[in-house]
């Protein structure tokens, strides 16, 4: 809370100083603590401020960011595209240039708030604090993802087709990189396709997953004590303090076989073959039949996979109704029906319906899946 407290403190601060306009777009303030007489200085804010107004027109080009960042990472900006909007406007939270910091001779780190005033209850809202990498090249600057900075001190290990990044001090869990090569192993041979490149950020928290991101602020770095997702680029961020994540491996595969798959079936075949969180599909499977069993959930009213609607705060009822699903399917049509499932191009009661399954009854043969014992 004392934290929070300082940054409500500084930004009221900013709000009384100098202010690049554009009224229907956005306001950039410049904090006092900035040296705006600095010649290098003057570059990179008009750099920035070119950047915010025109990032919101295109995730995939923007004549201000770094060229290769878009053959690295595709969307590179992606975490902050319309980060702007609110229920309150397209333009609520306002960016604030806090400080550029020098990292070295040809890059600086550039802090941005993101602060929304409600002019009616004069309520403050931070939605983030988020670092950008200003690199010169030549006699200008551009700019780019803060992730190769903030983890240029962490340790790289390259295991088959996973590249590691490690933080300073943790030591490899060699017995978990062996499990995932061998899961991996298992992907291609169920998916029959080749091995995909990948880069595995291998984070000790949530909190820490999204500083390697480049925030230093963002409500969804607290929302959970373990977590992670997939990225453009084929990139892992595990916030489980593990070198495992199958699940989210999954992903990767399936955004390449299946670039139209559902998302309640996307979570539903990672799950079935990589688990939820630290525990395996087994497991929670386990835990769903027993609940399905004592409940008088409507299976049809779940199928937005990113509900937060869980079992004990562990197992995710949207995940397991699609894991449940395409275990169905794959024991009833086969391989070829469970793929083709996956790669329908039609909308999800159209492909449900192909395999037998409706609005009306989709509980009850959830259940019944559920409930059966599979030699």
């Amino acid at each position: 809370m004392k934290y929070l407290i300082c940054i409500f403190i500084a930004f009221s601060t900013f709000s009384c100083e100098s202010q690049i306009k554009n009224e229907d777009i956005f306001t950039l303030s410049i904090s006092p603590a900035i040296d705006q007489s600095n010649t290098e200085n003057q570059k990179i804010i008009q750099i920035l401020s070119n950047f915010l107004e025109t990032k919101n027109t295109s995730l995939t080009q923007n004549q201000n960011w770094l060229e290769s960042d878009f053959e690295k990472y595709i969307y590179p900006y992606k975490d902050i595209f319309k980060i702007e909007r609110s229920k309150h406007g397209e333009n609520y939270f306002k960016p604030t240039l806090m400080e550029i910091i020098k990292a070295s001779e040809n890059k600086k780190i550039l802090k941005i708030g993101f602060v929304g005033t409600n002019t009616e209850t004069e309520e403050t809202t931070i939605i983030a604090i988020y670092n950008i990498v200003a690199t010169r090249v030549e006699t200008d600057w551009k700019l780019q993802r803060a992730i190769e900075f903030q983890t240029k001190d962490w340790t790289k290990i390259n295991k088959e087709s996973i590249t590691y990044y490690l933080p300073e001090r943790k030591r490899p869990n060699e017995k978990e990189m062996e499990m995932q090569k061998k899961d991996i192993e298992f992907i291609c041979d169920f998916f029959n396709t080749n091995s995909i490149d990948i880069i595995y950020y291998s984070c000790d928290t949530p909190k820490q997953l999204f500083e390697t991101k480049g925030f230093d602020y963002l409500p969804n770095m607290y929302f959970s004590e373990t977590g992670g997702m997939v990225d453009y680029g084929n990139i892992i961020y595990s916030g489980n303090n593990s070198e495992y994540y199958t699940h989210e491996i999954v992903h990767i595969y399936t955004k390449k076989l299946f670039p139209s798959i559902q998302p309640i079936l996307n979570e539903g075949i990672a799950t079935y073959i990589g688990g939820s969180g630290k525990n395996n599909y087994d497991w929670h499977r386990e835990k769903f039949k027993v609940y399905l069993n004592e409940s008088e959930v409507e299976i049809a009213n779940h199928l937005q996979p990113y509900e937060r609607f869980y079992i004990d705060n562990e197992t995710p009822i949207p995940y397991m109704i699609g894991a449940l699903i395409c275990e169905r399917t794959l024991r009833k049509y086969g391989k070829e029906g469970l793929m083709n499932l996956l790669g329908s191009e039609k909308e999800l009661w159209d492909n449900l319906n192909d395999y037998g399954l409706t609005k009306e009854n989709l509980t009850n043969e959830i259940k019944t899946t559920a409930n059966t014992v599979y030699n």
